[in-house]
């Protein structure tokens, strides 16, 4: 697999950076007084957008005429593991739990062009409607009477050809749009939002085409409870093995995002699929150097893992399910959806955290899991200062 980070940069400055992670200055924090009741009730959830991609990497690797078979294949699994149908079950949940708050990751949109027009000179994008996730679920939302104002980051924009037996060139041309979501409950003040992508991405060479997996972040200011918070909603780059370029890529991802976040002037609640977790260990890598994974980065600047908070927190795993969503007897095996919470400005009395969407009675009517992931709702309780 050919891949490369987009952006070069020499050895000493990621030494610098990864230094400062490790040993980080000390910093003033600002004396505020809290609310003496000062509740938050936070989900992340993962979509899932419905199938396995690397399955079109893997056929780059092999035999990259086969692409189009590859990603008919992806397309078809992602028509089966039935969005509209799983978008019922996660709001389910959300009607049950009733979050101030929500993070979504790969709130994806598929566009299809029934003709493709992939190798010809001036391409056109795809931009006939397949299903966009966000709008599924916000009816979903809707029909119980739960309403929540959207923020967003646009990430990846792929397209690619696919075998389509009805189309006259037997090709046409599929386009996944992903997207990060902040979701704040209806009522609540916001302002001051913000979304940017990180400088470091995956660039995958798929059949000589440079395809760039584009990740992001979105940051919203909530009050609540009347006090303010910056909420950040983050999907970093898959974890795959130690020691992967994409291991390097997710940690330069994550100190991109908390240094932005040292700008911040309100305490901080980060959500998201992290492709991180507690087991993940510091590594050299053979070019780039010491790579800090980004769940440590986030302990060694002052964040809590609001999970590890509660009396008796448990396995707490959250992913991952099989691609097609329907193995009954399938189990969690590591814990990537987190949250985490500013424990240098936010005093921290009492965690109550679920893991949602991993009990049999969670699957839809045609058995199906709500998503690859579990998703996790966090009640924090904050005592006044």
């Amino acid at each position: 697999m050919n891949t490369h980070i987009r952006k070069q940069f020499r050895y000493g400055w990621l030494w610098i950076v990864l230094f400062s992670l490790v040993f980080p200055l000390s910093t003033a924090t600002a004396k505020r007084k809290w609310a003496k009741k000062s509740t938050v009730k936070v989900m992340t959830q993962n979509l899932y957008l419905g199938a396995d991609i690397f399955k079109v990497v893997e056929a780059a690797i092999t035999d990259p005429t086969t692409i189009p078979i590859a990603v008919a294949d992806v397309f078809q699994t992602m028509l089966d593991t039935n969005f509209p149908e799983r978008a019922e079950a996660i709001a389910d949940e959300i009607a049950r739990t009733k979050p101030h708050v929500i993070g979504l990751q790969e709130a994806s949109t598929y566009y299809i062009q029934p003709e493709s027009d992939f190798f010809a000179v001036n391409p056109v994008q795809a931009n006939e409607l397949v299903i966009d996730f966000y709008s599924t679920l916000n009816a979903a939302l809707k029909a119980r009477g739960l309403h929540y104002r959207a923020f967003s980051v646009t990430n990846a924009d792929i397209e690619m050809p696919m075998v389509n037996p009805e189309s006259s060139s037997g090709l046409s041309d599929v386009r996944l749009v992903d997207h990060d979501i902040i979701l704040v409950r209806k009522g609540l003040w916001v302002e001051k939002a913000y979304h940017d992508n990180y400088y470091f991405n995956l660039s995958l060479n798929l059949g000589g085409l440079d395809v760039e997996f584009t990740r992001g972040y979105v940051a919203v200011e909530v009050k609540i409870q009347g006090e303010e918070y910056r909420f950040v909603n983050t999907h970093l780059e898959v974890r795959s093995e130690a020691g992967s370029e994409s291991r390097v890529i997710q940690a330069l991802q994550m100190a991109e995002l908390l240094h932005r976040l040292k700008r911040e002037r309100r305490p901080v609640i980060m959500l998201g699929d992290f492709n991180s977790s507690i087991e993940d260990e510091v590594f050299t890598h053979d070019l780039y150097g010491p790579i800090v994974p980004p769940y440590w980065q986030a302990v060694y600047k002052g964040y809590a893992d609001s999970w590890l908070l509660q009396a008796n927190p448990g396995d707490g795993y959250t992913s991952g399910f099989d691609e097609y969503l329907s193995d009954p007897n399938a189990e969690l095996t590591t814990r990537i959806d987190l949250i985490f919470v500013d424990a240098k400005r936010l005093k921290i009395k009492q965690v109550e955290a679920d893991v949602v969407g991993d009990e049999i009675q969670d699957m839809t009517p045609t058995g199906l899991w709500p998503s690859d992931h579990a998703g996790v709702v966090s009640k924090i309780r904050f005592s006044h200062k």
